[in-house]
């Protein structure tokens, strides 16, 4: 914070435009990611049954007997896909741990959001940004370790239940 700029990384934001800072707690769509891989298990496991049980058929139709030794091999690697689906795309999620975010919105579109996995330093930053918009001659540093957050796998804002009608687009009329 220098001479009524609060500076985010490159971004530098006037505080005369801050309209709000405060501090939302960023939860990881664990739920989201279980329902993910159900979905492609189900998705993987069906076609690799459909696909050796239309193997099996062939055989017999061809061979007149019994199927090949090898005719489940659809099977296990669809097993193999959904393990490693799970390992990488399922597990990362599962254990990420709910950020503290504070953010800062301006007065126009940019909003600038820093994340910790405590909550303590999300507040003192927060503090500090309302005592500098409250006292102009307030200057201070603060530096945040950079962390990489990749807010597909988090819920970030509010959220909105709509019962019943058609088109909503939340604007009452």
């Amino acid at each position: 914070m220098t001479k009524r700029i609060l500076w985010v990384g490159e971004a530098a934001y006037p505080l005369a435009t801050v309209a709000r800072a405060s501090i939302t707690i960023i939860v990881p769509d664990k739920f989201g990611a279980i329902g993910r891989l159900f979905k492609f298990a189900g998705t993987v496991l069906t076609a690799a049954f459909l696909l050796n049980a239309a193997n099996n058929a062939a055989a017999g139709a061809l061979g007149g007997g019994q199927p090949g030794s090898d005719s489940g091999w659809p099977v296990v690697l669809a097993l193999v896909a959904v393990v490693l689906y799970f390992v990488f795309v399922t597990l990362p999620v599962l254990r990420q741990n709910r950020l503290y975010a504070l953010t800062v919105d301006t007065a126009g579109p940019p909003t600038a959001l820093l994340a910790w996995e405590s909550p303590g330093p999300a507040y003192e930053l927060q503090a500090a940004v309302a005592r500098a918009i409250e006292n102009p001659q307030i200057e201070f540093q603060q530096f945040v370790s950079s962390i990489i957050v990749d807010l597909r796998h988090y819920q970030f804002g509010d959220s909105v239940n709509i019962y019943g009608g058609n088109g909503n687009t939340g604007v009452s009329k």
